[in-house]
């Protein structure tokens, strides 16, 4: 399947990059014509799409090496570097832009267009909008970032493009030029483009919250499990595309024997792999639902979210009757003084069970 993927991504990129050339080539020739600085740093955008290109073929090759001994985890995450790259490619070509629209507004060049090269430049607009749209779907497809931020990149080609002719028509009719202030408008574009590449693969590398959809479908996986009483604290690291590894904690019953609970948990394992490409590593908590004291701490608990702003969820109520322990997990949010609240739960906890010591753990909603 990688290899697939693989194929997929540089067939898509060497397509952007024979397109880009072949329209950067026209609008050059057409820029150096016209005089026109907004045609030309349209032509060095097409450039710059085509270097973008080849830069994500290259991080793809890389990020397939295979795994090795200081790189247990394989290569993946090279795919967000080569985003990065990317994304401060976009961002120097905007401050190029920026740089040559205001010479061009202190010192402007006289411009000469014509229905000809409005008919060029317009034909160029549709062909990159059906590009951009191809590539930023197929990158969205092959969970891909850096054929993201080639399609968006690709799309503000198709802007400039339109800002570009409007600049012309404006001229033909007005004989009134406003090339630079449109190439200063351009920039904009271009500066966007790249920040959001950048803010995009930095999240990334950063680590964010998981795909909502992943996140679903592995709760129903082991929700739909008869041994599986509650599943909680999922946690997932991001090594690349298609590539997490992680771990979440289950719900038993106490009563269940070690040779009872590994088949189950294996066969989620395999499960969960082989529908969302994730390998998890499964802790457990054995509970005892049918505890006259573990109905009370629920009912502690149940109380305490109810009226506690900052409490997500509660779970995890083990009683160890042997030690005289009460462990339960509470999920807090992050703008809370978690200390705070962790003392004042136990505290309620112990006023009700005061031969007991009380532990709460505080967790976090990672997914």
């Amino acid at each position: 399947m990688k290899k697939s993927r693989e194929k997929q991504i540089v067939n898509i990129s060497i397509l952007g990059i024979i397109t880009n050339l072949i329209l950067a080539g026209i609008k050059i020739i057409i820029g150096i014509t016209s005089g026109s600085i907004a045609i030309t740093s349209d032509a060095v955008n097409n450039l710059t799409d085509s270097s973008s290109s080849l830069i994500t073929i290259i991080g793809t090759k890389l990020a397939q090496k295979k795994p090795d001994k200081n790189h247990p985890f394989g290569f993946g995450r090279i795919e967000y570097l080569t985003s990065m790259i990317i994304g401060i490619i976009v961002l120097v070509t905007g401050f190029e832009i920026i740089i040559s629209s205001v010479k061009g507004i202190f010192y402007p060049n006289a411009v000469d267009y014509n229905l000809l090269i409005v008919f060029v430049l317009f034909i160029t607009v549709v062909v990159k909008t059906f590009l951009s749209i191809y590539i930023e779907k197929q990158g969205e497809k092959l969970n891909s970032g850096a054929l993201v931020a080639s399609g968006k990149e690709s799309k503000n080609d198709a802007i400039i493009s339109i800002v570009t002719i409007i600049s012309a028509i404006i001229y033909m009719i007005t004989k009134f030029s406003i090339d630079s202030y449109a190439g200063l408008f351009i920039s904009i574009f271009v500066l966007k483009t790249g920040f959001e590449v950048l803010k995009d693969t930095i999240n990334k590398l950063l680590g964010e919250k998981i795909d909502s959809e992943i996140k679903d479908k592995i709760y129903e996986v082991i929700q739909n499990s008869e041994y599986i009483l509650g599943a909680h604290d999922l946690i997932l690291n991001n090594y690349g595309p298609n590539t997490n590894i992680g771990s979440i904690n289950v719900e038993m019953d106490y009563k269940k024997t070690l040779g009872e609970i590994y088949p189950v948990i294996h066969t989620l394992q395999m499960k969960i792999y082989q529908e969302t490409h994730v390998y998890l590593v499964f802790g457990i908590y054995g509970v005892d639902n049918t505890s006259e004291i573990t109905k009370k701490v629920w009912n502690i608990l149940k109380n305490f979210k109810e009226n506690e702003l900052h409490c997500l969820g509660c779970h995890g109520v083990v009683v160890n009757e042997k030690d005289k322990r009460i462990f339960c997990d509470v999920v807090l949010d992050f703008s809370c003084d978690r200390s705070e609240i962790k003392s004042r739960l136990e505290k309620t906890i112990k006023d009700k069970f005061n031969a007991y010591t009380i532990t709460v753990i505080i967790d976090s909603e990672f997914s």
